[in-house]
C-alpha cells in the first residue's frame, strides 16, 4: 500500500516533470513557419512565424502597423508599444525583408498577426 508521504513525493516529481516538459516544448518548438496564404480563421490564437516584405508601415502612439506580403498573399502585422520597446522596429522601412513571430488574431473580421518579434533580414 502507498503511504500518504510516498503519494505526495510521487505527485511532486510528476508535477516537476510536467513543468519541465511544458517549458521545453515552448522553447524548442516555437512558432510554426507558415506562408501567408495558409493562415486562416482556424489559426486564431496560434503562434506563427512568417517571412515577408513590408509594403506599408506606420506608427501610432508607439504601436507599429505593417502591411506584410509574401509570394502567396498579404496580412496586417501589429506590434504594440510595450512589445516594441527595446526592439529596432521603429527603424523598419517599406521594402525591408522581415521575419515576424507572433500570434494570429482577428480584428474587425480581418486576419492579423500580433507580433512578439520582428527581425529585419536586410543584408548589410
Amino acid at each position: 500500500m502507498i503511504t500518504d508521504e510516498k503519494l505526495a513525493k510521487i505527485s511532486l516529481v510528476l508535477a516537476v516533470i510536467g513543468i519541465i516538459a511544458i517549458y521545453l516544448s515552448i522553447t524548442l518548438l516555437g512558432p510554426e513557419r507558415l506562408k501567408i496564404e495558409s493562415i486562416d480563421e482556424k489559426d486564431s490564437g496560434r503562434l506563427v512565424s512568417v517571412n515577408g516584405t513590408i509594403n506599408s508601415i506606420s506608427a501610432s502612439n508607439g504601436n507599429i502597423f505593417i502591411g506584410l506580403e509574401d509570394a502567396t498573399g498579404n496580412i496586417t502585422v501589429v506590434m504594440f508599444e510595450r512589445t516594441a520597446r527595446g526592439q529596432k522596429v521603429y527603424e523598419l522601412q517599406e521594402n525591408d525583408s522581415v521575419v515576424v513571430d507572433g500570434q494570429v488574431g482577428i480584428y474587425k473580421s480581418e486576419l492579423e498577426i500580433i507580433a512578439s518579434k520582428i527581425e529585419n533580414r536586410k543584408t548589410p
